[in-house]
């Protein structure tokens, strides 16, 4: 549930706002997370297989030029508030898949969404909906089917990933994108 949110206001921010009418999905997210002693620290997410689920040509090709409409003009404004700042993004395909890269610093804990301190703990929530497919935390099961990935307060590193578990149809926005950069 709380990594839905998440996915959604990152993705939106930086991809643009196709995402808020609910046309893009994200197959799997990577989140490689450093933290300093401060409590700021870097975030890296990447982005796997951006999907729209369009079910004809032309609201495919809205749901991307949309996207890229707002890549390409801002692609971080919305995403530069409380206390993160956008670094890096980046844009390319791998065989049938369009990834994004999204890097950007942080000034305090509470500016990554989804990651939750708890006394002598970090953690997030993954809903039942989408399964870890590799982390460096401990990974712990709670009720309603959620799973949490915790590490030590200290941990200096963060690594996680999470896949939905079952996709909607929808269709890969990579040839599109190939299409725009000839």
């Amino acid at each position: 549930m709380i990594l839905k949110k998440v996915f959604r206001v990152l993705i939106c921010s930086v991809l643009g706002a196709a995402l808020w009418a609910g046309c893009l999905q994200v197959r799997t997210v990577e989140h490689r997370i450093k933290l300093n002693k401060d409590g700021s620290g870097e975030h890296m997410l990447r982005l796997l297989d951006i999907r729209s689920d369009g079910t004809t040509d032309s609201a495919v090709t809205h749901d991307f030029n949309v996207m890229m409409s707002s890549y390409d003009q801002s692609g971080g404004t919305e995403f530069n508030t409380g206390g993160r700042s956008l670094t890096y993004k980046r844009l390319y395909t791998h065989s049938n898949a369009l990834i994004a890269e999204v890097t950007y610093s942080f000034k305090e804990l509470a500016a990554v969404e989804g990651l939750r301190v708890r006394g002598d703990e970090l953690f997030v929530v993954v809903g039942s909906a989408r399964e870890i497919v590799k982390t460096n935390g401990n990974v712990r099961s709670t009720e309603k089917n959620q799973q949490t990935i915790v590490w030590d307060r200290d941990a200096p590193r963060l690594f996680y990933v999470i896949r939905e578990k079952e996709m909607p149809p929808s269709l890969s926005l990579a040839p599109y994108f190939r299409a725009r950069r000839k």
